[in-house]
């Protein structure tokens, strides 16, 4: 996982001062939210904003992992 810092750490992230350890804080996970995007990511040569779009919807990704009978 990358390191996820407030806006307001950035400067001190970047400083040359030293150990910035203290930085690395849970991100809160109600902030963040998850989906499918293309596996073109996978490929150096692909370096454009529509990387980030979403290419199915989360539900298509994840039903294949629930158990037969499972709501």
């Amino acid at each position: 996982m990358p390191a996820i810092l407030d806006p307001a750490t950035y400067d001190r992230w970047l400083s040359p001062e030293p150990d910035p350890t203290e930085l690395l804080l849970s991100y809160p996970p109600q902030f963040m939210v998850m989906w499918p995007i293309s596996t073109r990511v996978n490929s150096p040569d692909n370096d454009d904003p529509s990387l980030l779009h979403r290419s199915a919807d989360a539900f298509e990704i994840w039903a294949p992992l629930r158990k037969e009978g499972s709501a």
